[in-house]
């Protein structure tokens, strides 16, 4: 039983392909006569590829194009065109066509940096979300879906030492963009914490870092609810997911 639980552990490992070559014959071995590791394996798979491993693809502003564009040709200009173009850059309407230039490419470089934060923390968030399936649990916590989205099933993802849990639901339905769902940790008091809000894509799936202040042990269930954008203080609105510890 020992040896099954040793390859346990290393699921999460395999699956984000971090197994060394000795390490991954010895699993592939294991697996011809495991009935429980290929199961394992297939619910962090489902986790894994909802993530985009690479930084989505940004395409650069039009300006920015034209400017490498411009600077890789190597065209010779004759002394005429030169002499017109520096009459050109006297003109006062010049002046003030070259002002609002400098706005406009100073408006992009702000939207650039802005899309590069972005995209930084995207890829923290799914980081973190990836460490914390390599240390959490090997038995992922199942919770089902309520009356009111009967078909929703979610996966926890937790290490009860800690204080936050990785979270990974399937087929709950999209909400408009005034609605979010809301993660909820329930302590043995039955007061509820929030543990942070996400969205599901159009095929309903969703992930996030749920957050307690306390460590994980001191809960007893976790809910999800149907809130407002930006969450709220308590649960208001209908509960879709829901499950004990």
């Amino acid at each position: 039983m020992a040896r099954v639980h040793k390859f346990q552990e290393m699921i999460p490992a395999y699956v984000l392909d971090a197994l060394d070559a000795r390490e991954r014959a010895h699993m592939h071995k294991h697996l011809q006569t495991c009935d429980i590791c290929p199961r394992l394996i297939a619910e962090y798979s489902a986790v894994a590829e909802l993530l985009p491993y690479a930084a989505p693809q940004f395409n650069p502003p039009p300006r920015l194009k034209a400017r490498v564009r411009a600077a890789t040709r190597n065209v010779r200009q004759s002394p005429r065109v030169w002499d017109w173009f520096a009459s050109l850059l006297r003109a006062p309407a010049f002046a003030a066509l070259a002002l609002v230039i400098a706005l406009g490419a100073l408006a992009q470089s702000f939207l650039f940096q802005n899309q590069i934060a972005q995209q930084a923390a995207q890829l923290a968030r799914q980081r973190e979300f990836l460490i914390a399936l390599a240390y959490a649990d090997v038995q992922p916590i199942h919770v089902k879906g309520t009356e009111v989205a009967p078909n929703a099933v979610g996966r926890l993802y937790r290490n009860i030492e800690e204080s936050s849990l990785a979270v990974f639901v399937q087929d709950l339905p999209a909400l408009p963009t005034n609605q979010v769902y809301q993660f909820w940790f329930l302590d043995v008091g039955g007061d509820r914490t929030s543990g942070g809000t996400f969205t599901v894509d159009a095929q309903g799936r969703g992930w996030l870092i749920a957050r307690a202040p306390k460590m994980l042990k001191e809960y007893s269930g976790v809910g999800v609810t149907i809130e407002p954008t930006g969450g709220s203080l308590k649960p208001t609105g209908a509960k879709v997911l829901g499950g004990n510890f």
